[in-house]
């Protein structure tokens, strides 16, 4: 498939088609199935003969053979919606490993009690499958002793005088309980944001630290003691987790990479935990947020706020060959005058509707005045091979989304709103997505806001310097009328070759080629990861610098 054209309407191509399989038996009753590396579990959670048909249909219970510290993974693909959670001997959910997914859904973790049952819920045809299952001996575990890199907390260094003397961490630890981490402190260097960790292990990563890296903490000297610093500005914000003794399969590359994702946790001593949405620790992280962040009150919800309403419908494409839920918001409030209000379009609907919570934020800027009324159109991913495949510059599935989608959220709607009050917005690869769709159907959408475009991405065919192909298209086409809200995180550099090619570096060369074209582009750097917590605020932004009043 060639990618030259891509915002030329006269690209013609096939659809996708999805993946069906059937199904070798169904689940009745609590039973409990055993899942092995030899033998997956196919089937149907389906309603007991002997019920009614408005109960719900009844979960499988999964037996998993393993030792403790055996790092597991695998996948749960279905066509509706499940979910698999992890069950102690009291019946409380310990963890959970899919969340109210459907598709093809990954999971990794480190078996903490082999003793608990794996539970299995929703209802439709299923499939399970564990794919591996690598003991503590086989995962060679790193150590990360203390480097010879100068201490730049003063609070550690400290410490670390104190600690060659003979002195024990506790004090350190009494008033790290009161502080809370990541520690803060104003240096000749800057601000120092330290991160922190306390125990016997063999290693502790960040996930979602001031890097776009999974750094690691030193343990300082031979103590309880782990720190990573980092100077940051003072509009510094993140969400992050911490992973102790993160797996070491004996793969290499990726496979290595994603492992942190079976221990990472809130830090047990942040207290800003975050989202609101989150079941357990591995759900849940830890949020830091400087003083130099601006204020946004709308971000929280307001009691008093009246409050939008959300509907869903199916949306199914022949052309792509599956089937999606699409959630309608609509104000609570009506525009006062036609043409003022704005429709939006967004990725990624689960994310952006739970744990961003972007209908609270619509409610409170609506009713504060600091945008007009907003419907928005919450769009979600059949599953994440769907995401990958078709947000990123996909000419297939912008033309479904400006032939076929749009037209059936405009017969919802009480009235039609025209293109120049439409905006797409995503971020990500939604953001990619957003902006490439756009630039191909102006008829339909004049706005964007991109959040960390993922304009690093480029197509198979073209060769791996080519890390500007959105960039490229733009100064290749007519210019067209769309607006743009661009957002990039200081921290988003890339990883081992030039910064340039990183989600920072290729916004800000993708900015100056759109205002060099004559566009009307907006963007704005932030103290900031690849991160939903930023994003939350960062919408806010496009949509006010967007569409916000006078004042």
């Amino acid at each position: 498939m060639t990618y030259a054209r891509f915002f030329s309407k006269k690209w013609v191509t096939a659809g996708f088609t999805c993946l069906l399989y059937s199904t070798s038996f169904s689940a009745f009753g609590l039973e409990t199935a055993m899942l092995t590396i030899e033998s997956p579990l196919e089937g149907e959670l389906s309603h007991p003969s002997s019920k009614k048909n408005n109960t719900k249909p009844q979960p499988l219970d999964i037996n998993v053979p393993c030792e403790t510290g055996d790092y597991l993974t695998g996948y749960v693909e279905s066509g509706d919606v499940m979910t698999m959670d992890v069950i102690d001997a009291t019946g409380t959910v310990s963890r959970r490993l899919i969340d109210h997914k459907s598709g093809k859904q990954n999971f990794y973790l480190v078996a903490e009690n082999c003793d608990a049952t794996w539970r299995l819920s929703g209802s439709g045809a299923y499939q399970v499958v564990l794919e591996q299952r690598i003991s503590l001996a086989e995962q060679n575990l790193e150590s990360a002793l203390e480097s010879s890199d100068t201490l730049l907390s003063p609070k550690v260094t400290a410490l670390r005088e104190s600690l060659t003397k003979g002195q024990s961490s506790d004090s350190f630890w009494a008033d790290v309980e009161v502080l809370g981490t990541p520690l803060i402190e104003e240096t000749s260097s800057g601000t120092v944001m330290t991160f922190l960790a306390r125990g016997n292990y063999n290693n502790i990563k960040l996930l979602g630290a001031p890097s776009n890296n999974h750094e690691s903490l030193q343990q300082l000297a031979d103590s309880d003691v782990w720190y990573k610093s980092f100077v940051v500005p003072k509009d510094t914000h993140f969400s992050y987790q911490i992973a102790f003794n993160v797996p070491q399969p004996p793969e290499s590359g990726f496979a290595r990479r994603v492992a942190i994702r079976a221990v990472a946790q809130a830090d047990p001593y942040n207290y800003h935990p975050w989202p609101r949405s989150a079941i357990d620790k591995y759900t849940t992280k830890s949020t830091v947020a400087l003083e130099g962040v601006p204020k946004r009150p709308w971000v929280d919800v307001q009691k008093e706020t009246p409050k939008g309403a959300l509907s869903t419908f199916k949306f199914t494409s022949e052309t792509l060959g599956n089937t999606r839920d699409i959630t309608v918001y609509t104000p609570s409030i009506n525009s006062n005058a036609a043409g003022d209000e704005v429709l939006l379009y967004i990725f990624d609907a689960e994310s952006y509707i739970n744990t961003v919570e972007l209908p609270t934020i619509l409610d409170n800027l609506i009713i504060e005045g600091k945008i007009p009324p907003v419907t928005a159109v919450f769009i979600s991913n059949p599953d994440r091979d769907a995401r990958a495949r078709e947000l990123p510059a996909n000419p297939v599935f912008a033309d479904v989304m400006a032939n076929e989608l749009v037209p059936q959220v405009n017969k919802k709607l009480p009235r039609a709103i025209p293109k120049d009050r439409t905006v797409i917005a995503g971020s990500s690869y939604g953001g990619l997505a957003a902006t490439t769709i756009a630039l191909r159907h102006p008829e339909v959408f004049g706005n964007v806001i991109s959040m960390s475009g993922s304009y690093w991405w480029k197509p198979k065919d073209q060769t791996a310097d080519d890390k500007h192909f959105v960039a490229s298209e733009v100064i290749r086409m007519d210019k067209v009328p769309v607006r743009l809200f661009l957002s990039a995180g200081v921290f988003e550099t890339a990883r081992g070759d030039s910064s340039s090619n990183g989600i920072l570096g290729t916004n800000r060369h993708l900015r100056d080629v759109l205002l060099a074209k004559g566009y009307d582009t907006r963007y704005e750097e932030y103290g900031a990861g690849h991160d939903y917590f930023s994003w939350r605020g960062i919408i806010a932004d496009g949509l006010i610098s967007l569409f916000g009043s006078e004042e």
